[in-house]
């Protein structure tokens, strides 16, 4: 399977260094060294608070793209797409493809904010008032992760459509940033009440989307399988000629 080659590509790891790093550089965390004894779950506010910041904003359409999004032109440059075709049938190279792209970008995400959650808990647990049970922190970090998750996969579909499409590396990973940035731009400078065009906004949902959010969760879900689906015309129309 495409998954077993992913977990076996450097890329895949320097895209979760990356985005761990980005977690750190976004976390409010020098103040907290500062400080003698700190609130409980302060572990868990920390990388809460980096998913907010701009500095995964800037990393998110960078990192989730890294490891899948040339996958279509290195295994076509290498000849090895053919292999890959004769032996699963265009079927399954085709479904594994869209699993593993997709997946790849929110695992990118998952395994940077476990990563960073357990070094604020090896750094500050101990220094933390006494441990009471507080579910607000955790379900709070699992609803900023899910949706950076479906985000990530949302752009690593769309970085794999333009490899296709456009045929280039430069498109690949290009393209989609550009894109992902200048959703950004029209709301911060031309259509500041459109909120819903806002990617800093689908992760922070400091807006009505509704009771528990569920607008938003459904707009990023149908985000996610509309760039699927893309990915999967894209895959349909270039297998043609093989």
């Amino acid at each position: 399977m495409d998954l077993k080659r992913l977990l076996w590509d450097r890329k895949f790891y320097l895209a979760v260094l990356l985005s761990f790093l980005g977690i750190l550089a976004g976390a409010a965390w020098t103040d907290a060294l500062s400080k003698k004894t700190l609130t409980s779950g302060t572990f868990l506010s920390l990388p809460a608070g980096a998913l907010n910041s701009q500095t995964v904003l800037f990393l998110l359409p960078l990192t989730s793209v890294l490891p899948c999004g040339d996958e279509y032109l290195r295994e076509r440059k290498g000849n090895f797409q053919r292999f890959l075709l004769v032996r699963r049938g265009k079927r399954e190279y085709c479904l594994d493809k869209l699993f593993t792209t997709a997946f790849s970008g929110a695992l990118v995400w998952i395994l940077a904010v476990i990563f960073g959650t357990l070094f604020f808990f090896l750094l500050f647990f101990a220094r933390e008032q006494v441990w009471s049970w507080q579910p607000e922190p955790i379900q709070e970090l699992l609803a900023l992760t899910g949706r950076v998750c479906l985000i990530a996969s949302a752009l690593a579909s769309l970085s794999a459509v333009c490899a296709i499409m456009g045929g280039t590396v430069y498109l690949a990973f290009g393209l989609s940033f550009v894109l992902f940035y200048s959703c950004v731009i029209l709301r911060d400078r031309y259509l500041e009440k459109l909120y819903c065009i806002d990617p800093a906004e689908w992760i922070n949902a400091s807006q009505n989307w509704g009771e528990g959010k569920f607008g938003l969760w459904l707009f990023l879900l149908l985000l996610a399988v509309v760039c699927a689906t893309l990915h999967a015309l894209a895959l349909e129309h270039a297998l043609r000629e093989i």
